[in-house]
């Protein structure tokens, strides 16, 4: 038996991208979707604090210091593809051994972290990338909701956890439709 045809019968955890935002299997208070990287900004955002990080990469760590209230907060976070209002979830990550939610979410808006290339392709497609996070008293806490919702749901662009191959060819398939009618 090839290894895709296992994986795809053995993976029964829903895509991501089809579950509702406040769905049981996402649990927790979640905070609402802030944007956190735009691919280009108006001059009005320039001096509400958005500055340019890189070619066609706009960020503003003031919009982190509001969604996250302190440093060193623990827990979970969701990053999500937006172009002209048509959504998709494609991350879920949490803060564990990163300093915090807060020094964590910096590392992306500031040079992409490990998610670069992505982020990259993203932007120049002309998606905003948007967060939301979840707040725990602890890292272990937190790691332990991330693997619970893992277990029940693929998120495109994470590793740890997925049974299926399906991340290039998605990937792919998810920019042609946020640059064509659908999405």
């Amino acid at each position: 038996m090839m290894a895709s045809a296992f994986f795809s019968v053995c993976d029964v955890r829903e895509l991501r991208e089809g579950v509702d935002d406040d769905s049981a299997m996402l649990p927790g208070k979640w905070t609402e979707w802030i944007e956190i990287i735009k691919p280009e900004i108006t001059k009005a955002e320039e001096e509400n604090g958005w500055t340019k990080k890189r070619e066609n990469w706009y960020t503003n760590l003031k919009k982190l210091k509001e969604l996250i209230e302190s440093e060193g907060e623990n827990g979970i976070y969701e990053l999500r593809l937006n172009k002209e209002g048509k959504t998709r979830v494609v991350y879920i990550g949490s803060s564990c051994a990163e300093g915090g939610l807060r020094a964590r979410l910096s590392q992306y808006v500031t040079n992409g972290s490990h998610k670069v290339l992505l982020i990259q392709k993203a932007l120049s497609a002309g998606a905003t990338i948007e967060a939301r996070v979840c707040i725990y008293k602890d890292c272990e806490t937190a790691r332990e909701r991330e693997d619970e919702i893992l277990a029940k749901l693929d998120y495109l662009w994470n590793i740890r956890k997925n049974l299926t191959p399906r991340k290039q060819e998605a990937f792919a398939t998810a920019l042609y439709e946020m640059t064509s009618a659908g999405f």
